[in-house]
């Protein structure tokens, strides 16, 4: 049924993870996450989750109902890309979190690591307000070796390797985020968008 209304766009080669894929890796993660959680939070105590906008929306939603723990939600908003595949190393605040940490359980969750840029930067933020713990959650991972920081990750969920992928809240100029699968880029897609950044510069 999903398939039949999300049929997959001309601007993809194939589906790299289904959503059945992706909805059994998020439960698997979920219940890694409630057991580690479960072991620190007191009584009262609850688990703040930090997603970052706008990638991660939909799996900070998906992961947040499948936990065992009490949490709560305080979206941040960062920029460090620039025409879609080309990493700044500038990262940008667009909307800070509203609520304090201090003295909270702080899971950060991300839609991918690449380059390291972003999630470093939110660490060293979140750290200055002084949580009790700050972990983090990946959707998605690429290769190491395209890392400019080295920065541990507590969760990682799938693989997507050299690939550029769109769906499950990854976009391609604001669209497929709705997607419930993670597709894989055609490379004259992503070819086009090379030589248009090239274009601009």
């Amino acid at each position: 049924m999903s398939q039949e209304l999300h049929p997959l766009p001309e601007c993809c080669d194939n589906i790299l993870y289904t959503e059945e894929q992706v909805q059994n890796r998020i439960s698997e993660l979920a219940k890694e996450i409630t057991e580690h959680y479960k072991g620190i939070l007191q009584e009262g105590e609850h688990l703040v989750l930090v997603p970052v906008l706008k990638g991660s929306y939909i799996f900070a939603a998906d992961l947040s109902r499948k936990l065992g723990v009490p949490n709560s939600v305080d979206f941040i908003a960062l920029s460090s890309y620039q025409d879609g595949v080309a990493t700044t190393g500038e990262v940008k605040i667009i909307m800070d979190t509203r609520k304090s940490i201090f003295n909270k359980h702080v899971l950060v969750i991300e839609d991918i690591i690449d380059s390291g840029y972003t999630l470093s930067f939110l660490v060293n933020l979140l750290q200055t307000r002084t949580p009790k713990s700050i972990k983090t959650c990946v959707l998605l991972t690429a290769p190491k070796h395209k890392r400019k920081l080295e920065i541990p990750v507590d969760w990682v969920g799938m693989d997507i390797g050299e690939r550029f992928v769109i769906g499950y809240g990854l976009d391609l100029g604001e669209l497929y985020r709705n997607l419930p699968y993670i597709a894989e880029l055609k490379q004259s897609v992503i070819d086009e968008i090379k030589n248009a950044s090239k274009k601009k510069e």
